[in-house]
């Protein structure tokens, strides 16, 4: 009799137990981030860094249902080619074995990330500006919408024998403007719409980063550049690091000729 008792009350509490649980929350990730790659590239013989130069491993982000962040969920990586040129060591660092590319997936329980495809390359040595052949002229026209001229300004980074390298994170930085009025700078540095942006850029299959650069005349401060009457130069350097140390010739100084078409209708 005891021992049934005891039975039906063990019985009961784990029913009790039960009953405090949200069986309708979602159960893992609802959603992940893309593949973070905290390089561009791994280098033949070395293994995946991160900016500073230390060995580091890909990762992808979980979400909840929410959207909020999830710590600590696992994440599985796979690179699907059948002959790859890179591998995962016991760690789950990524190694360069030979030149050539990989694809890889991440996966959190049943969901997988779009394929990534990660160069292996040359240990890059040189960063180099691309020369401006010509002067950016820009526009001051009737309102601040055609006031506005732009040129990408772009540098190659190169492995030895003067081979190109894919992946690279490079750094744009104005360091000589142009004297700008109280609304605020006449130069900066955007994106492809216009609009200012800081973030760093990779270079692509032919080892060139480039990012485009701004100039808004109706803030220019010099009436004699606004005028037309003089030309003046905007000063860009490009950097880029490799296991953490500077590539020869980092910073790579692009020197840009600007002047001002005056042309209102």
């Amino acid at each position: 009799m005891i021992r049934r008792t005891t039975t039906i009350l063990l019985v009961g509490l784990a029913t009790l137990a039960a009953a405090c649980l949200d069986m309708s929350a979602p159960k893992g990730a609802a959603s992940i981030s893309l593949l973070q790659l905290p390089s561009g590239y791994v280098v033949r013989g070395d293994v995946m860094r991160d900016s500073a130069g230390a060995a580091a491993k890909l990762a992808v982000l979980a979400y909840d249902g929410d959207g909020k962040p999830i710590e600590d969920v696992p994440a599985q990586f796979f690179i699907v080619d059948s002959n790859p040129a890179a591998h995962f060591d016991a760690s789950g660092v990524l190694v360069g074995d030979r030149l050539g590319s990989i694809r890889v997936i991440g996966q959190i329980g049943n969901l997988q990330t779009p394929l990534t495809s990660i160069p292996i390359t040359l240990a890059p040595l040189t960063i180099a500006p691309v020369p401006i052949k010509d002067t950016l002229a820009a526009p001051l026209g009737s309102d601040s919408v055609s006031s506005i001229g732009h040129k990408a300004l772009s540098a190659v980074v190169r492995a030895a024998g003067d081979t190109v390298v894919p992946g690279v994170s490079v750094h744009f930085a104005i360091t000589r403007t142009l004297a700008s009025s109280s609304q605020g700078p006449a130069v900066y540095i955007g994106d492809a719409g216009g609009k200012p942006s800081i973030r760093d850029t990779t270079t692509d299959a032919s080892g060139s980063a480039s990012r485009t650069v701004y100039v808004l005349t109706r803030r220019l401060a010099d009436p004699g550049i606004v005028c037309g009457q003089k030309a003046d130069t905007v000063i860009v350097e490009a950097s880029a690091t490799y296991k953490g140390a500077p590539l020869a010739g980092s910073p790579a100084r692009i020197i840009g000729p600007v002047c001002i078409s005056v042309s209102i209708k």
